[in-house]
């Protein structure tokens, strides 16, 4: 199985410092980054490049994080991209909320470097095999489509010889 893939996360945090030193710390590691500092910029940057992962704050002005998350796991385009919630917010609800949103993991801030290359890294491998699990049963059943056509026709023609 060959997952040799740059991976691309979105970081949305409405904190210029927040967004430099979690760029600076999945940069050391390789990732390719997009950053927001708003909903709205998040989603114009969603629209123009593919995303495997993203890391969103909560509280951010106009549009919040859960919203924002909401909005992302109702679209078909969208639905499917993990996101980490990284937020100052620890409170047991906020939690609760953000997965019952649709999100994978929480990490509060200030975060660990290694909890949060940890996490990242984790659902990273967990939306390659899933990208790469989807890719197999879509070649699969385009297989067994092509292999019933055939058998159609190879039917279609006995019957033409019997007749």
């Amino acid at each position: 199985m060959k997952m040799q893939k740059k991976v691309n996360i979105l970081v949305v945090d409405d904190n210029p410092t927040n967004l430099k030193l979690v760029g600076n710390v999945l940069k050391e590691v390789g990732y390719r980054l997009s950053l927001a500092l708003d909903g709205p910029n998040a989603m114009k940057i969603l629209e123009q490049y593919p995303i495997d992962l993203i890391l969103l704050d909560i509280m951010m002005p106009g549009i919040d994080g859960f919203t924002v998350c909401q909005r992302l796991k109702e679209s078909k385009a969208f639905r499917d991209i993990p996101i980490i919630f990284l937020t100052a917010r620890d409170d047991l609800d906020d939690v609760v909320r953000g997965f019952e949103l649709g999100g994978v993991d929480y990490i509060t801030k200030p975060f660990r470097k290694e909890e949060l290359l940890v996490r990242v890294n984790n659902h990273v491998k967990l939306k390659l095999m899933s990208d790469f699990l989807a890719q197999e049963v879509k070649r699969h059943k385009e297989n067994r489509n092509q292999y019933m056509n055939m058998l159609l026709e190879f039917g279609k023609s006995l019957e033409r010889k019997k007749a």
